[in-house]
């Protein structure tokens, strides 16, 4: 029987752009694995060690015996607007174009997907003019943001 694990996920924040929006997403660099360890002592350690080290997210996860995540604990050096709670594997991104109907289906608007696997939590967000809002598409659900979302 497959024993528990904790995981801990160190993700580097760089700034790209993706149809015309330039974003803040996350490269995951490296996965370290402790057997049974305490997701606050982990966290707690590695904290200590990088919460000087900007631009980066780490996110912490004890898996039970059939592998389903029962505990998680982050912390980040990103400064910007929190898109989703954890990171989240980038699937696509959609522009909203300005003057667009509200009734436009989601399947109509431009799409665009990242060339390499990119994840989302926190960051900065730049749309281009013309712009209304984009749909940030990801493994874990949808987020749409607007100019007005941005401006706070």
């Amino acid at each position: 029987m497959p024993r528990s694990k904790t995981v801990a996920r160190f993700y580097k924040a760089i700034d790209v752009g993706i149809a015309g929006v330039k974003m803040t997403v996350l490269k995951l660099e490296k996965e370290v694995d402790y057997v049974s360890a305490d997701v606050l002592d982990v966290i707690s350690d590695l904290h200590e060690r990088y919460s000087r080290t900007p631009g980066y997210v780490v996110e912490v996860i004890r898996f039970n015996h059939r592998g389903e995540e029962v505990e998680t604990a982050g912390f980040a050096t990103v400064d910007g607007v929190i898109l989703f709670p954890r990171p989240a594997k980038l699937i696509s991104l959609r522009v909203i174009e300005d003057g667009v109907d509200g009734t436009l289906p989601l399947d109509k608007l431009r799409r665009a997907r990242p060339r390499e696997a990119f994840y989302v939590s926190i960051g900065k967000i730049e749309l281009p003019k013309g712009v209304w809002g984009v749909v940030i598409e990801t493994d874990r659900g949808f987020r749409i943001v607007t100019k007005s979302n941005l401006r706070g």
